[in-house]
């Protein structure tokens, strides 16, 4: 199944955003703006409307270092900070226009009503024990959160994610079994058992040579790799006239490439959600990285939206993307986030490359005021 690339998104009530409208997404769109500006929760907004699952708003708390402990105490307000200025009386709305412009729209909402259990407890399956033991006991708060998705081709989806101070359980209502999003944070490493389950799901791709080529950017000394299940399994690199060495020893940067690559080559046709893409990623390499995803983006139908604080990153962006748009058609696009400053509330400048090599070279800040 081919992904169906998100052209514009809508965003209403989610994390910093009261109102956000974006048009005119490309293949590959690099975000940039100051810190606390909405950059990541523009990433999460984006994974919500591509993955309505429970477990993608499980991944999303723990990328937000949600305590759990405090959730255990104040389980009522497991939710409070995905809406806008912590309102759970207000909706979140995520609608994706898509190139075949279908619309996409998902709803998240809060109920803390003891009805909504019933109604769930009238399905006949094996979740309904574990429903209600969870929920006996006059010390546990009920808290609700509603995840429903509206697609205009007439399908339309439901999922519960239910919580209390005896723990967190997700109740699919009717929620197909597809993933083609994915979102790689700035600062969580992937376990090496992961990365080498995924490295050997390349190799039978036959696609273990992008990784290797993208380890080669970082360290050219690197002439091979592969896996060993020794211990806990892991990614083992050879380096000319030395040992192999497990790639756990290695720094947060080639793993941090690692987990990029093997997402983007073990999931044709999907969308990659980068944070913080710069990271362990040094500025003489980055042009060539850039240059990598430019290419694997065409060839295997994926979709990257990646943030960005550098400015490195962003002149990389620029190089890589000319050199490739000499041959192909422009499939790059730079969006900045800002604040309107009449209304305060936070928009998106979008430039194309020569836009933005244009303000880049003349010495004007990126900005879009």
């Amino acid at each position: 199944m081919e992904v169906t690339v998100i052209k514009n998104i809508k965003i209403q009530n989610f994390r910093c955003f009261e109102e956000l409208k974006i048009s005119g997404f490309e293949k590959i769109n690099l975000i940039s703006g100051k810190n606390n500006i909405g950059k990541t929760a523009l990433l999460e907004a984006l994974f919500i409307n591509s993955t309505p699952r429970p477990d993608t708003i499980f991944l999303l708390r723990q990328v937000r270092r949600e305590s759990s402990k405090f959730r255990q105490s104040l389980p009522e307000n497991t939710w409070n900070y995905f809406f806008f200025e912590e309102n759970k009386n207000n909706l979140i709305e995520i609608e994706a226009i898509l190139e075949n412009d279908y619309s996409k729209r998902v709803e998240l909402f809060v109920d803390e009503s003891l009805q909504n259990l019933e109604d769930i407890y009238q399905h006949d399956d094996d979740d309904n024990e574990k429903l209600i033991n969870l929920f006996s006991g006059s010390e546990s708060v009920k808290s609700v959160m509603h995840l429903k998705t509206k697609i205009n081709n007439g399908e339309a989806f439901e999922a519960l994610i239910i919580s209390s101070s005896k723990g967190i359980i997700a109740r699919d209502i009717k929620v197909p079994d597809i993933k083609n999003a994915f979102f790689i944070p700035s600062f969580l490493r992937v376990s090496s058992r992961e990365l080498a389950q995924e490295f050997d799901k390349s190799r039978l791709n036959e696609k273990e040579s992008e990784v290797l080529e993208a380890f080669q950017i970082i360290d050219s000394s690197i002439i091979s790799i592969e896996t060993m299940t020794i211990g806990e399994g892991n990614i083992w690199v050879k380096k000319e006239s030395k040992k192999r060495f497990p790639l756990s020893l290695f720094g947060d940067g080639i793993n941090r490439i690692a987990d990029i690559m093997l997402r983007i080559v073990n999931n044709e046709n999907s969308i990659i959600l980068i944070d913080e893409i710069e990271n362990g990623i040094h500025h003489s390499n980055q042009v060539a990285f850039w240059s990598i995803l430019y290419r694997l983006t065409r060839e295997l139908n994926v979709q990257i939206f990646a943030t960005t604080h550098s400015l490195e990153m962003i002149k990389s962006f620029i190089k890589a993307g000319f050199e490739y748009q000499n041959m192909y058609e422009n499939m790059a696009a730079h969006f900045e986030l800002t604040r309107n400053f009449k209304t305060g509330q936070i928009v998106a400048i979008k430039r194309d490359l020569d836009t933005l090599e244009y303000g880049i070279s003349h010495n004007k800040e990126v900005r879009g005021e």
